[in-house]
């Protein structure tokens, strides 16, 4: 019996995800709460940087688009943080980012205020 030189990654894996879930009551087309960011960058791998943002989706990302309160506040996350994105769900609404590993994961409180910006005009859409 030989051994395999190159095996399959099975089991678990060492990334995750934070979800923000904004609970509603009932939302009757879950396509106008589907968004996500799409980024302008400059700057290229460790120094990529965000230059502009711009929503793409449902009626949700109107609105997100028009903020330019939330926009500034984007422009300042690092690259990975501000990809964000808005899915509704069975009994809610889930704001989140990217997978991370372990030793990236974690929700600076200016994340924080970006996701409870785009949670209020969630709840305003309703």
């Amino acid at each position: 019996m030989t051994q395999d030189l190159n095996p399959m990654p099975w089991g678990a894996q060492d990334r995750f995800q934070a979800h923000f879930i904004v609970k509603v009551k009932n939302h009757a087309n879950a396509d106008n709460l589907l968004a996500k960011t799409t980024l302008k960058t400059s700057g290229h791998f460790a120094t990529k940087k965000v230059s502009g943002v711009k929503w793409v989706g449902g009626n949700i990302a109107k609105s997100l688009s028009s903020d330019e309160e939330l926009r500034g506040m984007i422009l300042k996350l690092p690259y990975n943080d501000a990809l964000i994105w808005v899915e509704p769900t069975k009994t809610g609404v889930r704001i989140h980012g990217k997978w991370k590993s372990s030793r990236e994961l974690g929700i600076t409180k200016e994340l924080f205020d970006v996701y409870d910006k785009i949670a209020s005009h969630v709840k305003e859409s309703l």
